[in-house]
């Protein structure tokens, strides 16, 4: 005889049967990368995310596949070279929105932010630069790692695009990928997954773990080793010298078609720069150029512009350019 509620009748999150067959399948890493360059020659490219917490081994993950691996084997889109080389290590989303067009064949890491930019402007431009390239590069026959942190922070749109999505936890990664040959199928919804999470612990009170195999995205896991001594190093460098570049040029920006933005108070400050290294020669000159760039009226850009232009020991805008009231060569000294 029963007592009380029967509640193994209100549970609705159980094992799946599509993903039950891989509860003991194990990636090695070289079949891995192999089924992704496979991918390359039907799909066009793969675009796979990296999250876990801070430390959890996420760059060492990356870093042994791209050094031990994808820098061994050669580029059949270009036929030149491999298909990772240091220089498309990335942190800054203008460079990788470049190399989204410029590479082909190659592989791409994005490194979470480090301390190279602002944590949440990377996410959002992160999120800006897939969601208005992706589509138009498929082409391109890249592979990109995009390691966050969080997964949440992702973008739905963007994570339309995905087409794995490897949660780590140290030494193991769960592989879940986006369900495709079935009516109805969409992107892979890293939201869906999470809410089913949350729903089976609800369920299931007493348990420590959740169990992948409730999830019909979920592929098997993958067992990984920290970097060695010398790819820890490599990727020390990386880190470092990618801090020492920087961002990209205005002029580079410019050329790839990339959104440049800047405040009036910047372009004024440019502007009383050129004007010191002899680029303006007259008044109409300077005033056409920041005319044409400067969003405040006349009367108050020129009222700028002459703060500056005292700041830096300059004539005010009435006289300069002026032989007259200044020579020219102590002007531009």
């Amino acid at each position: 005889m029963r007592f009380g509620k029967d509640k193994t009748r209100t549970k609705t999150v159980f094992p799946n049967r599509d993903s039950k067959q891989f509860k003991f399948f194990q990636w090695t890493q070289h079949s891995f990368v192999e089924a992704i360059v496979e991918r390359l020659h039907v799909e066009k490219d793969a675009f796979i995310l990296v999250t876990g917490d801070t430390g959890a081994g996420k760059s060492h993950f990356v870093g042994g596949l791209c050094f031990r691996l994808f820098r061994n084997i050669d580029n059949f889109v270009t036929g030149e070279g491999k298909m990772f080389k240091k220089e498309n290590f990335i942190v800054d989303p203008e460079e990788f929105a470049v190399k989204m067009i410029t590479e082909q064949g190659s592989v791409l890491w994005i490194d979470e932010g480090r301390d190279a930019v602002n944590r949440q402007k990377w996410f959002s431009e992160i999120n800006q630069t897939v969601a208005g390239r992706k589509n138009r590069n498929r082409k391109n026959f890249n592979v990109y790692f995009l390691c966050m942190p969080y997964e949440r922070e992702i973008d739905p749109k963007m994570a339309s695009h995905l087409c794995l999505w490897l949660w780590v936890r140290r030494g193991v990664i769960e592989v879940y990928c986006k369900m495709s040959g079935k009516k109805g199928g969409t992107g892979l919804d890293i939201q869906k997954i999470l809410d089913r999470e949350e729903k089976y612990m609800k369920e299931n009170p007493k348990a420590n773990v959740i169990i992948p195999t409730i999830h019909p995205e979920f592929l098997g896991r993958i067992y990984f080793n920290a970097l060695s001594k010398g790819f820890k190093r490599e990727y020390d460098d990386l880190v470092e010298k990618k801090k020492a570049v920087g961002e990209l040029s205005d002029e580079e920006k410019e050329k790839y078609g990339i959104i440049v933005t800047k405040s009036d108070e910047q372009i004024i400050n440019e502007a009383v720069a050129e004007i010191k290294n002899g680029k303006f020669k007259n008044k109409r000159e300077l005033f056409t150029h920041l005319k044409e760039k400067v969003e405040l009226p006349e009367e108050k850009m020129i009222t700028k512009l002459n703060f500056y232009l005292d700041m830096e020991g300059l004539p005010t805008f009435r006289k300069l350019f002026d032989k007259k009231k200044i020579q020219q060569e102590d002007l531009f000294e």
